[in-house]
Order: C-alpha cells, then structure tokens, then sequence
C-alpha cells in the first residue's frame, strides 16, 4: 500500500510571490515553464483553483506532487466543450474529476429547490461556473476529451456520497451509483490522499486501471462480478438489496440505509456488491471497505505541503468567498464520531478522527502570524466538531468488533477517549505565538463531549469562553423536543441547558458581554408543526430570534435523507413522520424564525392548522398565542435577561 510522501520541497516556496509558478499548472505556458512537455495526472475541479489545505483538489494535487508525479488543474471548465480539458494534453495515467468542496447539487439549490444566485467557490460569488451534477458532467466531458483508454478516477464529496444507489432530494427518487452515469473508471471516497497515491503508484508500474480492483476506499462497476476479482480477498462480501428493488419498495430501500450504515469503520468493514440494471445495462458496483485514516504523521505531512494559500493569480485577484472564510483558520483534525444523522461528515471523512500533532499545529499558525497580511486574529482552531481532536478509541479489541454509527449517541462509548486536557494545552500554546492576538473556536463544540469529561471537562468550556468566543459562541442543539433529538442522534435538551448555564457562569467570571448563538433545524424528520410550534414557544421564552435557521435539506448518504424518502427509521423499521409538503415546510422554517415581523400570516396559518390559535384569532404582542387552560409544557423554557441570552 502507498505510504503518504515525506515532506519535500523548499520552505522558501511559502513566501514566494504568488505569481503561477508557484502553483500547480493550470496553461501550457505553465507546464513549458517547468519544463514538462506533459502530465502524469490532470485533476478537474468545478471550484476555482485555491492552493490551500481547505480546498480537496488543491491537496490531492500537492501530496501527488509531492510523491513526484506531474500533476495539473483545469479548474471550473466550460462543461459545453472538450476544448478546456484538452489544453493541457493528455495525461499520463488519468484524469481525476471533483464537483469541488461541495455536492454541485447542494451548492446550486436551496432547501426549497430554489435556484442560488451566488456560489463562494467562485471569484466574485458568481453562479452558473459550474452545471449540476457536475461530476458525472466533467467525466463524460473527459471520456470525450480523451478516449476509452485514458483511465477515469471520480473523488471529492459529490462521488463520495453518491458512490451507491442513493435518494436524490432534487429528482426527488433514487439515483443509481455515480460510476454507472458517469462511466468513469473507478471511484475514491472517504479522505482521498491514499487511496489516490496507491492509484498513481500501481498506474505508474504499468497495472491496467482493471486491474485496481481491491483499493480501500474506492469503488468501482463492472459488467461482470468476476472481473471485480473478489474470490480470495480477506473481507466477506455482502450483497446490498438490487437498485432496481429499492426504487420500487420503500421498506426495501430502508433495509438496503441500514446494511450500508453498518460498514463504516475500516478495522471490519465488508465488501459491498449491488446489482443495478439488467441485460446489455448490468452492472455491479462494487464498494470495498474504507481506507484506513491518515496517522499523525501522514496528517501533518499533508497539512504542511507548500500550499501557496491563495488564489491562482489567473483570477486577478477576485474575491472568492470560502478562501476569505478560512484564510486564517487552521484545520487539526478530520473525521466525526458523532455520526449526527442529518450530517454527511462521518459518511464522509469517517467516525474515526485523524489529528495533527501539536506541534504541526502551532507551525501552521506562526506561518500565518508572519504573513503581512495577518492581523492576529486565528478564525478558527478546528475541524468536523472543534473539540475532537485527539480522541479516539482507546481498544483495538473493541474497535476492530465495533458497529456503533456514533461514539457519542446515545451516550458516550466506554472506549471513546474524551480527554480535553491537551486541547486546553494546544490553544493555551497557540495564544503565545508570537504576533497573534486572539485564537478563536469558530467550529461546531460538542457540549456533551465536555460533560463526559469528568478530568478536564470544565476546565475545557472555561478556557473557551474566557479565551476563544469572538463574542458569539455558535453551538447547535438543533431542536428541544426528545422525539425530534432522538431521530437527530442529538444530546436531550436539558443537556443544552446545562451548558447554558456554564457559558453564562463563565462568562461573568471571565468579565466579558458575549452571547450564545443556538443554531436549529426545521422540518427534519421526526418534526411535525406540533414539535416546530413547541421550538418557537422555547425560543420566545428564552428571547431567542433566530435569523439564520436551517431548512432540512436531505444529501446523498445520510441516515436523516433515508428517513425522509422512505418514511421509515433504518435501524427500528419504525415509520417517522416527514414533511415533505414545501408548504409545510415554510410554515416551519417560519415558526423558528417568529421574530420576524413578515413570517406572521405563516406562523398564524401554521398555530391554526395545530389548533393553537382559534379561526380568526391574531396573535398578540410579541407572537405569542393566548394561553390556553393548563398551558402547554415547553421544554427547558427559561425567561429573563442575562448574559449568554443572544442579541435581542
């Protein structure tokens, strides 16, 4: 198996003038000026081409670089001709296709399936540089660019969640795997560092791209299962239910959610094989258990690869938006144990977490300290969910048997290591860089994993609100009400609560004005305008007015999507309730968002459907429906002034 290289490179390249030279080729003029009269590899991306460890194709390219291949970019490609690809001929041993940083399909439409008008992957915000579904559009644009023989690799978030049958929210039916309408070669998911080094490798010492059968973390369709070579392999298989089945047969399609969601971890993951289509159209995609993580070592190898951390300088400097997001942030882990099921980072990266060193870490932020540019001010420390990092399982017995889809829910696995003590040491460090100011947690915290933390818990959640808060704190209990929360795989809400209160505490210590940010999630499975209704009473109580609020938007993979198309829980074969009336769907959003003045015809229309405010009936001062006799219960529902309430 291909080992990650070890760092190569002159550290000069980090402070050179961002002229084209110092990035990956993306003109012939480029690869003349290196002296390459071709390429070993061409990655087609559909954002534009940002050399930062943030942006997938920009890693790949560097750590195959690194390795010693010819590596160039074509990014974001005029999908109506082959002329863009062509431009830098044809390469050597393939292409490699990614939608970019996020599922095309997701980055082009709203939870209502409305049409976005920007795109933060793109100089200037501007949409429409890249078409939907732009992976399976970019490997038909590069199988006509370059012929039957050159192989076709598919990697990045898009391939990855859609590497099996899967429900597409925006067709609104089951969509068979990403390689069939594609027609690409083989498929990488999960972190794709060595996955697609192992490809280079074997490529390069003359194997057939048919022959590559058997690397972790890749998928692939054949006509015929024995050319997927499978007899002799040290993994069982297991056939998933037949696409064709599943479409038909919503029980069918909850069964074939719970087999899948069963083999994510590496240590005893099986070889997945579903049969889609029949006759002349057969094939048999073939998923193959994922790649082992990146060790400490390979992370930090990755993460300090000389990334010019801007954009090509073909953009003249326009602004794009996700690089202004993280341009002084620092990501030190990868992967998610929470397994959270509206997320698609564990299905992803993984439930097993990859952590940078400490010392990585700190070299990464005194490089961001010396640039001109910088201010003082580290965005964020973080990653998936903030405080992760260094966690892990602490028994190979335990993790090589264990099924769990999350380390953390119900409750906190025996052998899930919780420990926040090296955590408070890294950013204690970090704050002592030499010229910076502040040292922000702009990520997801998991208050939960804190409270597990019996050693260093607390110790944890006060140094973060006296050092870390820019003055919002932004967590995410998501919803208030235990059906909802139990289908979410969230923390119950009194959990939140208590969290509340130590942010509150600590704060006053601390002598600080800063606020709690709670972000939540309408209309996801589980929530009926009853359980809405019940969120906005608790988020009145609390003088909560949230602006920003998320509609649930099912993706590719996930356990939440699954629930949403079939009507059943996966793992019970319980039905749930989902709303899938756009209507509804607005009524909820509306209810979350009460505070503002124009969602009240919603918001009435939603209390009366519920009965909670009589035909005719208004609302008065402040939203709020007249009380009824008895009154309702409203979970964890506090009133008052006070420090960590959130602007007004």
């Amino acid at each position: 198996m291909a080992r990650l290289p070890v760092l190569q490179g002159d550290r000069a390249r980090r402070s050179a003038p961002p002229g084209p030279e110092a990035f990956l080729p993306m003109s012939p003029e480029h690869l003349r000026a290196r002296g390459w009269d071709g390429l070993d590899v061409l990655l087609v991306s559909g954002d534009a081409y940002v050399d930062h460890p943030s942006f997938g194709a920009a890693v790949i390219g560097r750590v195959l670089e690194a390795a010693g291949y010819k590596v160039g970019v074509v990014a974001q490609p005029d999908w109506r001709s082959t002329a863009e690809l062509l431009r830098l001929g044809r390469p050597r041993l393939f292409v490699g296709i990614t939608s970019g940083a996020m599922d095309s399909m997701v980055n082009h439409y709203t939870a209502h399936k409305r049409r976005r008008s920007d795109d933060a992957y793109t100089p200037a915000g501007a949409a429409g540089r890249r078409p939907d579904r732009a992976t399976t559009v970019y490997a038909r644009l590069a199988r006509e660019a370059f012929g039957p023989t050159t192989p076709i690799v598919l990697g990045g978030i898009e391939a990855s969640l859609r590497r099996i049958a899967h429900y597409d929210y925006w067709d609104d039916r089951i969509l068979p795997s990403v390689l069939v309408p594609s027609g690409a070669d083989l498929l990488v998911y999960g972190q794709g560092e060595k996955p697609i080094l192992e490809i280079a490798r074997r490529l390069a010492s003359g194997e057939d791209i048919c022959g590559l059968t058997d690397v972790p973390g890749t998928a692939l369709a054949v006509p015929d299962l024995a050319m997927a070579m499978l007899e002799g392999r040290d993994r069982e298989v297991l056939e998933l239910p037949p696409y064709e089945e599943i479409v038909l047969d919503k029980r069918r399609f909850a069964e074939f959610s719970r087999l899948y969601h069963l083999e994510h971890n590496e240590a005893n993951a099986r070889i997945l094989v579903q049969r889609h289509g029949r006759g002349p159209a057969l094939r048999h995609v073939v998923v193959n258990p994922p790649m082992r993580p990146p060790s400490t070592e390979e992370l930090d190898r990755i993460a300090e690869l000389p990334y010019v951390r801007e954009a090509h300088p073909a953009y003249g400097g326009a602004h794009i938006p996700a690089l202004e997001q993280i341009r002084w942030s620092v990501q030190i882990l990868r992967g998610c144990a929470a397994g959270c099921a509206f997320c698609c980072i564990t299905e992803h990266q993984g439930r097993d977490i990859a952590s940078r060193s400490e010392a990585s870490v700190l070299r990464e932020i005194a490089t961001l300290a010396s640039k001109e540019s910088f201010r003082g001010t580290v965005t964020d420390v973080g990653g998936a969910t903030a405080n992760m990092w260094r966690m892990e399982c602490t028994s190979e017995e335990a993790h090589a048997a264990c099924r769990r889809a999350s380390c953390v829910y119900p409750s906190v696995c025996q052998f899930f290591s919780v420990d926040h003590g090296p955590l408070v040491d890294l950013y204690e460090k970090a704050r002592k860089v030499p010229g910076v100011k502040h040292v922000f947690v702009g990520s997801g915290v998991r208050y939960d994993l804190a409270q597990a933390d019996e050693k260093n818990g607390a110790r944890y959640l006060e140094a973060l609100v006296a050092n870390h808060v820019s003055g919002q704190l932004k967590v995410a209990p998501e919803h208030v009400c235990e059906p909802v929360l139990k289908v979410m795989k969230k923390p119950g809400v009194e959990s939140f609560e208590r969290f509340r209160k130590d942010f509150e505490r600590y704060t006053r210590k601390a002598g600080k004005e800063q606020y709690l940010v709670p972000y939540f999630i309408s209309s996801h499975p589980g929530a009926s305008l009853e359980e809405a209704a019940d969120l906005m009473e608790y988020l009145q109580a609390n003088r909560w007015k949230p602006q920003q609020v998320q509609d649930f938007m099912p993706t590719p993979m996930t356990l939440a999507s699954d629930i949403f198309w079939s009507g059943y829980h996966p793992m019970t074969g319980k039905p749930v309730h989902v709303t899938r009336d756009m209507e509804e769907k607005r009524m909820q959003k509306a209810l979350l968002r009460w505070g503002d003045p124009a969602n009240r015809p919603l918001v009435e229309k939603a209390l009366r459907k519920i009965g909670r405010l009589k035909p005719g009936e208004r609302l008065g001062p402040g939203m709020r429906p007249a009380r009824r006799g008895g009154g309702r219960s409203r979970p964890g529902a506090r009133g008052g002034p006070g420090p960590g309430r959130g602007p007004r």
